[in-house]
């Protein structure tokens, strides 16, 4: 869950970055694929899968089919989760909390070194 910190820390850096237009416009889950989509100001699109995020890891289709984007395109919010994810740290490659990446890192460390 995100605190009010850092929503209000985020509010602050997204208000920062409106003018590079690396905020989130829009966001989608497609259950066929499993993977989320989030479409930037900056008219790039970022996708990854389902199981990337330790938020979406274990929460059902139904549970991603419903996406808002909120505080300005900072966050990307599951409102059935209650839960959701910053658009900074996904454009930093961080989807979950320091334990998740680090189990992350070392199951798929194939990836790690393309």
């Amino acid at each position: 869950m995100i605190s009010d910190r850092e929503m209000l820390e985020s509010e602050q850096r997204a208000d920062r970055k409106k003018a590079t237009g690396m905020y989130a416009v829009a966001a989608r889950y497609d259950r066929q694929t499993q993977t989320m989509h989030v479409t930037l100001k900056k008219g790039l699109t970022v996708s990854f899968p389902k199981m990337r995020s330790q938020v979406m890891s274990t929460a059902s289709d139904d549970d991603l089919s419903e996406v808002v984007v909120e505080g300005r395109g900072s966050y990307v919010i599951f409102p059935k989760l209650d839960d959701g994810f910053m658009v900074e740290s996904m454009l930093m490659g961080r989807f979950g909390n320091d334990r998740w990446e680090q189990e992350w890192a070392q199951k798929h460390q194939e990836m790690q070194a393309a």
